[in-house]
């Protein structure tokens, strides 16, 4: 079963709002920010470019491990998900005091931000004795309301939104219980058509399809999928056609983002227990030609600092 909640009149976008694009930001640059292993607590660091120094994001009084933050649209902000606590929002510099995503119950988790209304969608958990089930909800910029924007049957995780801000990636899992053998969980990858309320399954696969991302244009979505044996990352056209394997070679390869002009893929690279975060360059004339895997060490070679889920967007200035 699929529900799609209609949004509100006031946040229909007007055809002048959905020509810009991320490429005619003229006065912006290109931000980072990822989770650092720092004195066995995962926290967040900043980068303004991707040649800049690090400097550590000041979350205030929120304890715990942060993961899988998110830049707002102007950078001033990040969302991320602290384990067991929900989801928080807090600025960049430390200006504001850090504002937490209220639900009635359950957790808030996997966020990610309309480029061009500032609303926060994410994915809501709720456990049960028996079951567990996750909706997607799209929270207003200043975090006052809260309104369901999709529920299926089952668990809808990861989703990210497009550039244009009408369309949502999601995974979506599904339980299988064949009659003979034993049963399994696949993840497969489905978009919403926001202003339509028309949800589809991108890729058919029997794998675990996770973590998909936008290119900057909208033209394709990377994702990580164990589809070969481990988790290694792929990109589609957000057709569903035009398949392609982008790396091949030990460890896992998980939550992929994009550089602002999507000729590179900054991704978590997962190597006997430790984290890191590796590059892969876009080399559309290369179809399933793996591309060379170089790691991205923004605090020196010979650091030793464990790092994972970076998001990189470019930002208004």
């Amino acid at each position: 079963m699929i529900t799609w909640f209609p949004k509100a009149a006031s946040r229909v976008l007007c055809s002048c709002v959905l020509a810009i694009g991320l490429f005619a930001v003229t006065n912006g640059h290109a931000a980072l920010v990822f989770s650092v292993l720092e004195d066995g607590v995962w926290q967040l660091y900043h980068q303004v470019d991707f040649d800049a120094p690090p400097q550590r994001i000041p979350a205030q009084s929120v304890s715990g491990d942060k993961g899988a933050p998110r830049l707002s649209p102007d950078g001033k902000r990040v969302a991320f998900e602290v384990t067991g606590a929900g989801l928080y929002v807090c600025s960049v510099q430390g200006e504001e005091t850090c504002r937490q995503v209220s639900v009635e119950d359950g957790y808030p988790r996997r966020p990610t931000w309309n480029p061009h209304t500032g609303d926060l969608a994410f994915s809501h958990y709720v456990f049960a004795a028996d079951r567990e089930v996750a909706t997607i909800k799209l929270a207003s910029d200043d975090l006052a309301s809260i309104r369901p924007l999709i529920a299926q049957t089952g668990i809808q995780d990861f989703p990210d939104m497009a550039p244009d801000g009408r369309r949502l990636a999601y995974t979506s899992w599904l339980t299988l219980m064949p009659y003979r053998g034993g049963i399994s969980v696949v993840q497969q990858l489905w978009t919403l058509d926001i202003d339509r309320g028309k949800a589809g399954q991108l890729l058919l696969s029997n794998a675990g399809d996770i973590h998909p991302r936008w290119s900057p244009d909208g033209s394709r979505i990377a994702f990580s999928s164990n589809r070969t044996g481990r988790y290694e990352l792929w990109t589609i056209g957000a057709d569903g056609a035009d398949l392609r394997r982008m790396t091949d070679g030990p460890g896992d390869k998980t939550w992929p983002t994009w550089s602002p002009d999507g000729t590179r893929i900054l991704f978590t690279h997962t190597q006997t227990g430790r984290s890191d975060l590796s590059l892969v360059r876009v080399d559309k004339s290369k179809g399933n030609e793996k591309s060379e895997i170089r790691p991205y060490r923004p605090f020196g070679a010979d650091s030793g600092f464990q790092l994972r889920d970076a998001d990189w967007r470019r930002v208004t200035d």
